[in-house]
């Protein structure tokens, strides 16, 4: 493609000198680095390496062919870039395949989400198994996936807990079963053995019923819920962590009422890595989130009266506190 092409112009744009938008500068580097001679393709591969990763993550999530993804993939390091890549639903899986025996444990974390993807490629667990610096969450999770999303033939079926099955009918027991038979989707629990998106497709009074006696993981999905009426009971259903409390207060998945709840309870606004959380998470109301700011300590009031991710009103008035309580 690139045979009896000006030089001057090959050169140009592996440097990424020619007057073309962006992504279509980047796509054309992209061939260069792929089927250009020697020369060029060491030019395109340095001014490929020196793009802005965030912009990089950016085009990947949004604009990418299925050749720049391979390439950037398959070169780019950055973890942001590589992030992008891994949570592409279009994604190659062969791809997934082949990074998934190099990643780092961060971003093994993102891979092994991707329920989806294992579902088609099993392959993906052996090369993450593989992998010399497996992380030990990622570790236990493949146990899991193989025994729930990939299963041996003639294995018996996942049975629901006990102390669920206590909450359900056999309206609501036929329900899960009916949802185990949809495509994986999503974070598995592994104490139903449903995925995030199996669980979104139960019937609303069946989630609020698991909402009530809820693992860890299981109230993670359900507090993340779209439904008022579920995501409040898995947030009041049982005793939650401070760990979980912050991870709550700062999701951007929750809806509103959810963060509202948390910063109504008193005792969960008692403590300060929450309301951290709850004020530098821009779908807190703001007028919750400028309350909570005065109950922040001087190092926190001068980072958030620079932060650009929140609201103004939030960050003039941590700028403000900052100048009483730093004097």
């Amino acid at each position: 493609m690139l045979d009896g092409t000006d030089r001057r112009l090959v050169a140009a744009a592996a440097d990424g000198l020619l007057p073309l938008p962006p992504e279509r500068l980047l796509a054309l580097q992209v061939l260069i680095a792929e089927e250009g001679e020697p020369a060029m393709v060491a030019r395109a591969e340095a001014a490929l390496a020196r793009m802005e990763p965030r912009w990089l993550a950016a085009f990947v999530a949004h604009e990418a062919g299925e050749r720049e993804l391979a390439y950037l993939g398959r070169h780019h390091r950055h973890p942001a870039v590589v992030a992008a890549v891994l949570r592409r639903r279009d994604v190659p899986r062969e791809l997934l395949a082949e990074l998934a025996g190099v990643l780092s444990p961060e971003l093994q974390e993102i891979l092994i989400l991707r329920q989806d993807a294992i579902v088609e490629a099993p392959a993906i667990l052996d090369a993450l198994e593989r992998n010399p610096r497996l992380g030990p969450g990622v570790g236990r999770r493949i146990g899991e996936y193989r025994e729930h999303l990939v299963p041996v033939p003639g294995r018996v079926r996942h049975e629901v807990p006990a102390e669920l099955e206590e909450e359900l009918d056999e309206e609501d027991l036929a329900a899960i079963e009916e949802a185990r038979r949809a495509a994986p989707q999503g974070e598995l629990d592994e104490t139903t053995g449903l995925t995030e998106g199996q669980i979104r497709s139960l019937p609303v009074p069946v989630r609020i019923k698991l909402a009530r006696r809820a693992s860890r993981t299981l109230r993670g999905i359900l507090v993340r819920d779209l439904n008022q009426s579920v995501a409040r009971a898995a947030l009041n259903g049982s005793q939650l962590t401070e760990d979980e409390l912050e991870q709550i207060a700062s999701s951007r998945a929750v809806i509103e009422d959810v963060l509202l709840e948390i910063a109504r309870r008193r005792e969960w606004v008692t403590k300060y890595r929450v309301v951290l959380a709850l004020v530098r998470n821009p779908k807190t109301p703001v007028a919750i989130a400028v309350r909570l700011v005065s109950r922040l300590g001087v190092r926190d009031l001068k980072t958030l009266g620079r932060d650009r991710n929140v609201s103004d009103p939030v960050r003039a008035t941590a700028a403000r506190l900052y100048k009483i309580k730093s004097h």
